[in-house]
């Protein structure tokens, strides 16, 4: 039986899918297992993977406008410190979002990170510095930033690790590939939500405790992504694609789409309860405050619904759409979620929904590991 976990995750598909099949894990022992979550940021002064990395980062955060060439525009240059802050920054949210799988179903867990232009060394010096006894992760075939779960990185951590290896998932063994890949997408954006109510809910309890006021300003910067990203990107795209397709092959499934839609629903409704308490709450309310008290309950309701509403789309809908559903289908599904077919609800691009999830998730007190005390 083991009782600490390593769990290696990066922004791909597959790591999405590994971090569920490890919480699982760990919950099916006896005694629960604790789960340590690593990611290591490539070094782009230490390595070529790790320029290319601050090039791509460049031009997604500086790029240039539409119709520009010719009009003399010069993109700013980002220094290695603004770099580093923006690379750390995804490394947390990547943490943040792998906690909030665990958090779900009250599986124990820390976070460990680390700057290495040496995957697999640094997953190995992770598991041996976090006392782990086992390390389990996913393989493919990606490289750059991806390269954390490539199948070499994988092949060198069951050389080096000095403790078992469970490898979950490799994409050539994969027989729901497409599907597989457009289901991880929409856990992803699960774990996003749970992330963000995550660090709500910590945030009132530390408030609540006395330990500090409320940081009125920084948990209305996360009331709003949970306002904003359901109601305008998460939830249209899922009626809009999954519930359509499945729609279009019978009746399977029909009573339940519509339970999952009327949660929608009600979910907008609850966010805007949620709104007005944070609204009523004044800065620094900490104790026994009563309007910090019907923040408190707002948020609680809030988090049981949406925990509710992904309990039961990943455990009923999305077995039932594999079982239906066409790899042409899920292809649809994935571009969906990917953002290609925006469905234009509001003013927010799908970047700018990461990019502001990135800011909120590092707003959360993520869990570090006791490095070198053995677990």
């Amino acid at each position: 039986m083991y009782k600490h976990l390593l769990v290696p995750v990066d922004e791909s598909e597959l790591s999405v899918a590994n971090v569920g099949e490890a919480v699982k894990l760990a919950r099916s022992f006896s005694a629960p297992a604790k789960v340590t979550f690593f990611h290591a940021t490539a070094d782009y002064a230490a390595s070529s993977e790790g320029s290319r990395a601050k090039t791509r980062m460049q031009d997604k955060l500086h790029r240039a406008p539409l119709f520009s060439e010719g009009s003399g525009l010069t993109v700013r240059e980002m220094n290695p410190d603004e770099y580093r802050e923006r690379v750390l920054g995804q490394s947390r949210a990547l943490l943040a979002k792998a906690c909030a799988a665990a958090a779900a179903v009250q599986v124990a867990y820390d976070t460990h990170s680390t700057i290495s232009d040496q995957p697999a060394e640094a997953i190995v010096k992770a598991a041996k510095d976090c006392g782990c006894d086992l390390i389990v992760m996913a393989s493919h075939g990606h490289s750059g930033l991806r390269a954390l779960l490539s199948p070499s990185v994988s092949t060198k951590v069951i050389r080096q690790a000095g403790v078992p290896v469970l490898v979950t998932r490799t994409e050539s063994t994969d027989a729901h590939v497409e599907g597989s890949r457009a289901i991880a997408l929409i856990q992803d954006e699960h774990r996003s939500l749970a992330a963000v109510i995550y660090g709500m809910k910590r945030r009132v309890a530390e408030a609540r405790s006395g330990a500090c006021g409320l940081d009125h300003e920084g948990f209305g910067r996360l009331s709003q992504y949970i306002r904003e990203f359901p109601e305008q990107r998460h939830h249209p795209k899922e009626e809009q694609s999954l519930h359509r397709l499945l729609r279009d092959h019978g009746g399977r499934g029909r009573e339940l789409m519509h339970t999952l839609e009327a949660q929608h629903l009600k979910e907008y409704e609850l966010g805007a309860a949620l709104q007005q308490a944070w609204t009523a709450c004044g800065a620094g309310a900490s104790g026994v405050d009563p309007q910090l008290a019907a923040l408190e309950r707002a948020v609680e309701s809030l988090a049981d619904h949406v925990w509710e509403h992904m309990r039961l789309e990943e455990e009923s809908l999305l077995p039932l759409a594999l079982e239906v559903l066409t790899p042409d289908d899920w292809k649809e599904v994935a571009e969906t979620f990917e953002g290609n077919r925006d469905p234009g609800f509001g003013e927010w691009s799908e970047e700018d929904f990461r990019h502001h999830f990135t800011s909120v998730a590092n707003m959360a007190r993520l869990p570090q590991a006791a490095v070198g005390k053995g677990g």
